[in-house]
Parts: C-alpha cells; structure tokens; sequence
C-alpha cells in the first residue's frame, strides 16, 4: 500500500480524494496540505510515496512546491492535478519535475492508473 499526501486548496476536494484512495485500495493518505507552503512543513516529519497535488492553489502553486520539494528530497514521486482541459503546458510540468498529470475531471479508472503509473515510473519519466 503506497503511503500518500493530498494537495489541494479545497477541503471537500481533499477529503473526496482520500475517500476515493482509501476505499478502492490505492493507498493510505498519510497527511493532507491546503497549499505547497503547508506541504513543504509537512515534509519535514512525513516521507510519503506520492503526492497527489493540485497546480493552482494561493501562497505556493503546485508547480513552485513541486520544484522546492524536488529540491529537498528528489526521490519524491508527484502528480498534479488540473482543471486546465484545453491547456496544460505539459512542458511546464515536467520541469518541475513532476512525474506526470491528471486532469480533476478524470474518472476513477484513470486516476488509479495515473497513480500506478507515477509510483512505479522513475524521475525521467511522465505519464
């Protein structure tokens, strides 16, 4: 079971994730952060297997928390999470040095698949 940290600015949403994750077996969510501020202080004292974390949140975007976090502990594995249907600049995503990305509006199947893919899959690659 991968150990998880949930990112997102939106309480319901976060809480929505856990339950999705935990209930169909996709892991243990082991902490929850409104913001990439909140989420670099919880890395200090949790080491998880993945982050599930949004890209657009106030005091520290996804994408400037995924490349602080990657800085100080770079064998974190990170999916972020968009509303951004017909734009994702894909280019900015990887050089954060997220693994890969999911759009919020993405059923079940898809978003357990994401999370499989990005826990086996290494640094280099993106799903």
């Amino acid at each position: 079971m991968f150990n998880i940290i949930v990112v997102d600015d939106h309480l319901l949403f976060r809480e929505g994730i856990k339950l999705l994750i935990e209930k169909e077996g996709f892991g243990k969510v082991i902490a929850e952060a409104q913001n990439g501020l909140e989420l670099l202080e919880v890395l200090q004292h949790e080491h998880p297997d993945l982050i599930i974390m949004d890209i657009d949140m106030p005091y520290m975007n996804g994408l400037e928390a995924t490349r602080k976090a990657i800085q100080q502990f770079p064998d974190l594995k990170i999916l972020l999470l968009t509303m951004m249907s017909e734009y994702v600049n894909i280019a900015e995503i990887k050089q954060s040095g997220a693994i890969g990305h999911i759009l919020k509006s993405s059923g079940k199947r898809e978003f357990e698949k994401a999370i499989r893919s990005v826990i086996q899959q290494t640094e280099t690659s993106f799903c």
